[in-house]
């Protein structure tokens, strides 16, 4: 095994060998010392560019080492899962050897198992990772959902939900993104070709109201609010005519919008997958768990739904008011799930993790003046007092040209104990 003085002093040939072997061995430690070392030696020969460099390599390297925990946790929770499937598989086996009956029906040819399939993907050795698919490409081979598509925008330790059960093979199934850019899918095919804003506004109306039935006068009322009543319930015929001659990409007989009882809605005999509802109910499993004391557990579902909000709410309908209200709550749960990220990551002493999702957080909320506190002090132990200081600035200018307001004592407190060393 290298010292880190015998990679940092050797020639350049031998250093990319000896950085090559301890990268193939996941020595994200050692290579930090290592780093460590050039750091300090840049530091005391006033080396200013060489210190900055080495200063995020030494961060990536945090970045590194964090994401190979993150492996090993999801190995390991892999081994429990399959663990338990091969006791219930032998109790199961044991119970029908005891009984004295056969299946009546022929046994098909078995088709490839998610478990196969994710048994594939854990033991594929020297071969890169696939790329995950783009939210919104679902792929579906002869009617059956794959494991690529089906797992959609979620990383999680646990067996992944599909969003499908293909009961009804000559239904459409749709798959609809709504947290940033809107997509829709009716299978594997994209809908892109919406005949009026109108109809693709009045399918948004419906699909995030379609646990109710929507009366056309308010339908005529929210999108046509200063046209006469004939005027709008003729616009409505025409945008619901279109709407459903766009979703009807391969299903020509069915219709995909109900009008009963002098109300609209979605036909319940579609299967619907909307990252919306995921997102909505991770987040309450997430919470739940949080508020009995379980953070811990609580952090794949944390995860999970902080993969599944891609952004905003419909952000192409950024100004139309009756998205306001839930577009507000779904980011304020946002907020609220990174917040937990942070601060278990800050407990835990993994800091580079805690600054990605620190500053995720100040994407979407930079004057949150607790998160610049807690940025600081992440940057600090990891002795990039810099990088600490550089964030009390932009906390101060974001204050003031947001806010028109300076920072609260507490943060300029904490800036002032940077600045002179103390500990943090």
């Amino acid at each position: 095994m290298l010292s880190p003085e015998e990679v940092v002093v050797r020639e350049p040939e031998d250093k990319r060998g000896a950085w090559h072997s301890l990268l193939a061995n996941n020595q994200y430690e050692q290579i930090s010392n290592c780093l460590e070392i050039a750091y300090t030696q840049a530091v005391n020969n006033d080396e200013v560019e060489k210190a900055a460099l080495l200063s995020a390599a030494r961060q990536l390297c945090a970045s590194c080492d964090q994401l190979q925990q993150e492996v090993s946790f999801h190995e390991q929770a892999y081994q429990q899962v399959e663990t338990r499937r091969d006791q219930m598989d032998a109790e199961l086996s044991k119970l029908l050897e005891k009984m004295e009956i056969k299946p009546t029906t022929a046994v098909a040819t078995p088709q490839s198992t998610l478990w196969q399939r994710i048994n594939r993907l854990w033991h594929r050795e020297k071969q890169p990772l696939p790329k995950p698919p783009e939210p919104g490409s679902p792929a579906r081979k002869n009617g059956t959902v794959t494991l690529e598509t089906a797992v959609r925008p979620i990383s999680q330790p646990s067996l992944p939900e599909f969003p499908f059960s293909n009961t009804n093979p000559t239904c459409p199934q749709l798959t609809i993104y709504c947290l940033g850019t809107f997509r829709v899918y009716e299978d594997e095919h994209p809908i892109e070709d919406w005949p009026s804003r109108k109809g693709k506004a009045i399918f948004k109306y419906l699909l995030l109201y379609r646990q109710q039935r929507i009366t056309k006068e308010v339908l005529m009322a929210q999108f046509w609010p200063e046209a006469t009543a004939d005027a709008a319930r003729n616009n409505l015929n025409v945008a619901i005519y279109g709407l459903r001659q766009a979703l009807r990409n391969g299903y020509p007989d069915f219709s995909h919008v109900l009008f009963q009882d002098d109300c609209y809605f979605l036909n319940p005999e579609m299967e619907i997958w909307v990252d919306v509802e995921q997102f909505e109910t991770i987040y309450k499993k997430a919470c739940q768990k949080i508020q009995r004391g379980d953070t811990a557990v609580a952090l794949p579902d944390l995860h999970a739904a902080e993969l599944l909000y891609q952004g905003e709410l419909l952000a192409e309908d950024r100004y139309e008011d009756w998205l306001t209200v839930r577009r507000q709550q779904l980011q304020r749960h946002y907020l609220q799930l990174l917040a937990h990220l942070c601060d278990h990551y800050f407990a835990m002493q993994q800091y580079a993790t805690c600054t990605t999702f620190a500053n995720k957080l100040l994407h979407v909320e930079p004057c949150h003046e607790a998160t610049h506190r807690l940025l600081m002090r992440a940057y600090a132990r990891q002795r990039q007092g810099y990088l600490a200081l550089r964030q009390y600035h932009q906390c101060v200018e974001l204050l003031a040209e947001e806010l028109a307001v300076p920072p609260d004592p507490a943060t300029t407190r904490l800036y002032e104990a940077i600045r002179n060393h103390e500990p943090i």
